[in-house]
């Protein structure tokens, strides 16, 4: 070990050997600079999504859809032009048409092309994505800026536009304002199911990683409730006037659908899916969704029948949504085609510090710090919880890993079931799922890397750090890790070995500093592991894990959209139950909803068939154990040089600026950080002072 500079000493570890017969890193990362093609692609895809965005405007816009549009595509539905009546013949499928070319091709397109290009530049879109402007205190992101700025524009434009449009009618202003605020309602609608699914390519051109896009699905959410809240509350006002509200809110058995009951089933659907929207919103404050989240999550189903009794309400809601519908489905499947079978364990171990480590076979690639999501059924059902990996498969080809802190209820009971099964002498059974938003990469403009881990969030720096020891072997790296107390870093003895082992192969320098911030606590003596668990038995065989083909992925798409159309429009033109009877408009319109879903599910087939493809070299199974190499803890203390303080961060950035500015010219360094926001918030500070430290940190908001 050697120091450097006075005032922050730095382990280091170096040698001048190189590595050879690994993967190579263009499978995993895509670092080098964006072709042509895949450049002008992605901004296709961007161009697609900020046109449907912008294209329901358009709706309420009479010079373009009702003066022209609707005009001109009269007569591909058998429109009579002479016939002036809302619900003439053929009038049905003009909005449809609209949302079609407007909503839905548009949506296929870019999804189509933004997977190909996947496939082949496994990455973020732009880099610039992923900034987070330091005036606005690097809350957000330019990625979220955009989506948000778009939305809140597109409300104000939606609005003004619906209430311009109801006034030329002569309606009421009650009834104008009730009707444009329900359309503000219905556009954020639209959106709202994209944030809330793990593989929606809208977040993830975006860069938007789905811990914070769900935040934007909650937002979206209460929007859109309020904005029906409002809706409801401006015609409640507008019946009392007339005194008429009983006839106009409460359903009537005694009249006939077809006239005068009408409106007021009308009425009562919109009543029914507002009280499930209601009981929804209510149910997703932050403290019952982390308390009682299996309630949540029960709950939240109530938006099947909140989207039936909406449709029921507003036949025209189904027209706005198809695609986003068919979307949400197609991202469903996606997760649900890989979930099918649990992944084959390589080893699942209990650690000392009640830190569980999973490493799982896997037959697909990934990034180092991408975000896997866990579900272990005998600890619950319904439960996924999002880790970040640890590993490279650069590393460890065939391998990834996740190490897991007891903080929790669900965490806690992983930990005791893994030492069950590992008693047992079982493996545990565990279902994963991932291929969503990768990290941002590391720019090879960076001079040197600096990793600052905090506790347990050191884990996704783990992986980086590995895959960049192999990618950039000449790179100069540090690591500069704040635990509590030393048993945290002490159980990480194995991964510690293998970087040591690495750096013997490494011809850059390996900078490896630990800080113990607490007094030494004792090691944690082991535990009784909680009852009740039932040993693995599970009738499916485990596999590695591995994404759907991009050409699975594709298809599936495709099918969902062609037979949820197919069908919604065999249903719909023509009116075929209205046509019978009448009175059958429930009948109709819920057979509309039952047509776009169940046709959408029949592209299910294509991912269940044959969901695991691929093949991949697996690392040795005979790998050593996380703590084969463990030491004393005075021995770790003096090997690692580990410091019982908290680090001086002005002190740090100085030390580290001071010595990549001698005698060559300035290059920008990487700092990237994961751990407590205080960690983050005081090495932002420190690093603010010099132009040469570019950050960036890793989080998850829930």
């Amino acid at each position: 070990m050697q120091s450097s500079r006075k005032g922050y000493a730095l382990s280091s570890l170096k040698s001048t050997k190189s590595l050879n017969g690994l993967v190579s890193e263009a499978q995993f990362h895509a670092e080098s600079p964006n072709k042509p093609i895949y450049q002008a692609f992605h901004w296709i895809v961007g161009a697609l999504m900020a046109f449907v965005v912008i294209a329901p405007i358009g709706y309420h816009v009479q010079f373009i859809y009702r003066n022209d549009l609707a005009v001109q595509w009269g007569p591909w539905f058998n429109v009579n032009p002479k016939n002036t009546a809302r619900n003439a013949p053929g009038k049905e499928m003009l909005p449809v048409a609209y949302f079609f070319f407007c909503g839905a091709l548009p949506i296929f397109v870019a999804a189509v092309a933004y997977n190909l290009v996947k496939s082949r530049y496994r990455g973020p879109t732009f880099n610039w994505l992923h900034i987070k402007p330091l005036m606005l205190w690097r809350l957000v992101s330019i990625g979220e800026i955009i989506f948000l700025t778009i939305l809140l524009a597109g409300n104000v434009v939606v609005f003004y536009q619906a209430i311009l449009l109801q006034i030329s009618f002569k309606k009421p202003m009650l009834t104008c304002a009730a009707n444009a605020v329900a359309f503000s309602g219905l556009y954020n609608m639209v959106f709202l199911a994209l944030p809330a699914t793990r593989h929606s390519f809208w977040m993830e051109w975006l860069s938007i990683p789905w811990g914070r896009a769900v935040k934007y699905h909650r937002w979206l959410g209460f929007v859109t409730i309020t904005s029906f809240l409002a809706h409801f509350v401006f015609y409640f006002v507008l019946f009392a006037q007339k005194n008429i509200l009983a006839a106009a809110l409460l359903p009537c058995f005694s009249c006939n659908l077809a006239t005068d009951g009408k409106s007021a089933w009308v009425n009562v659907f919109g009543e029914l899916s507002l009280l499930c929207m209601l009981i929804m919103g209510l149910t997703s404050v932050s403290f019952i969704r982390r308390r009682y989240y299996s309630t949540f999550k029960a709950v939240h189903f109530l938006f099947i029948p909140a989207m039936i009794f909406a449709v029921m309400h507003f036949n025209e809601i189904l027209i706005w949504v198809y695609a986003s519908m068919v979307l949400y489905i197609v991202n469903r499947m996606y997760s649900g085609s890989t979930t099918m079978n649990p992944v084959a364990i390589h080893q699942a171990v209990a650690l000392a510090d009640h830190v569980t480590q999973l490493t799982v076979k896997c037959s697909t690639t990934y990034l180092p710090g991408d975000v896997v999501y866990v579900k272990v059924p005998a600890v619950s059902k319904i439960q996924w919880h999002p880790f970040s990996i640890a590993s490279t498969p650069l590393h460890t080809p065939g391998l990834l890993t996740v190490y897991i802190k007891a903080l929790g209820t669900w965490t806690t009971d992983l930990y005791d079931y893994v030492k069950v099964c590992n008693s047992a002498n079982v493996d545990p059974i565990v279902y994963f799922d991932t291929g969503y938003t990768p990290p941002p990469p590391m720019s090879s403009k960076y001079n040197s890397v600096i990793f600052v881990g905090g506790g347990i969030g050191v884990t996704p720096l783990m992986g980086q750090l590995m895959h960049l020891m192999h990618a950039r072997p000449n790179q100069d790296i540090y690591l500069i890790w704040h635990v509590k107390h030393l048993e945290m870093a002490m159980q990480f003895q194995g991964w510690l070995k293998e970087v040591e082992d690495l750096a013997e192969n490494y011809t850059g320098t390996m900078h490896l500093h630990i800080h113990v911030t607490q007094k030494h606590k004792g090691l944690t003596m082991p535990e009784d592991p909680k009852d009740g668990f039932e040993l693995p038995q599970s009738t499916v065989k485990p596999r590695p894990y591995a994404h759907i083909s991009t050409m699975r992925k594709v298809l599936m798409l495709f099918f969902a959209f062609f037979c949820s159309g197919t069908l919604w429009v065999y249903v719909r033109y023509g009116q075929k139950f209205i046509t019978l009877d009448p009175a059958y408009w429930p009948l109709q319109y819920f057979m509309e909803f039952v047509s776009v879903v169940v046709g959408a599910y029949l592209a299910y087939g294509i991912g269940i068939s044959h969901p695991y493809e691929g093949s991949y070299a697996f690392a040795d199974d005979e790998r050593p154990q996380t703590n084969s190499h463990a030491m004393p803890r005075d021995v770790f203390v003096e090997h690692y040089g580990v410091k019982f303080e908290r680090a001086d961060w002005d002190q740090v950035f100085q030390n580290i600026a001071a010595e990549k500015l001698i005698g060559s010219t300035p290059k920008s360094i990487g700092v990237y950080i994961s751990g407590p926001k205080a960690l983050g918030a005081s090495v932002a500070r420190a690093a603010a002072c010099y132009s040469l430290f570019d950050l960036h940190e890793e989080e998850f908001d829930m």
